[in-house]
């Protein structure tokens, strides 16, 4: 035993049961914080659409509904906010998959003819 703050310091074991309620336990409290913060990106995203903020609320609204999962009715009331706000489907909130842009920029664009053009061999003299 270590002696620490002037108290007794024990190992604390757990058996299958309790490590399964401390589990339960740990995920109950993370469900429990992701909600708290999605209750307020969904109170900020009312505040900042009141004061003329329409893209900043609706990245809250998005952030709130990730945060609330996809099964929940409150996360698809926050995707309706954020389709209203944004005036897109819900499929297009996810990202641009960047292996596809790098593909698709590489095969079009040829870096050595467009530095080429841009910089001239002869620059003019100054006079």
């Amino acid at each position: 035993m270590q002696m620490m703050w002037g108290g007794m310091r024990t190992a604390v074991k757990f058996n299958c049961r309790g490590q399964r309620a401390a589990r339960y336990v740990r995920q109950w409290l993370a469900v429990a914080f992701s909600s708290a913060m999605a209750a307020r990106y969904c109170l900020a995203a009312q505040d900042d659409e009141r004061n003329g903020f329409p893209f900043t609320a609706a990245m809250e609204w998005r952030k709130a509904a990730e945060l609330l999962g996809s099964s929940t009715p409150i996360a698809a009331l926050c995707w309706c906010e954020w389709e209203r706000i944004m005036r897109l489907p819900r499929r297009l909130a996810g990202p641009i998959v960047a292996s596809n842009a790098a593909t698709y920029a590489s095969s079009t664009l040829d870096v050595e003819a467009i530095t080429a053009a841009a910089v001239p061999s002869d620059p003019p003299l100054a006079a």
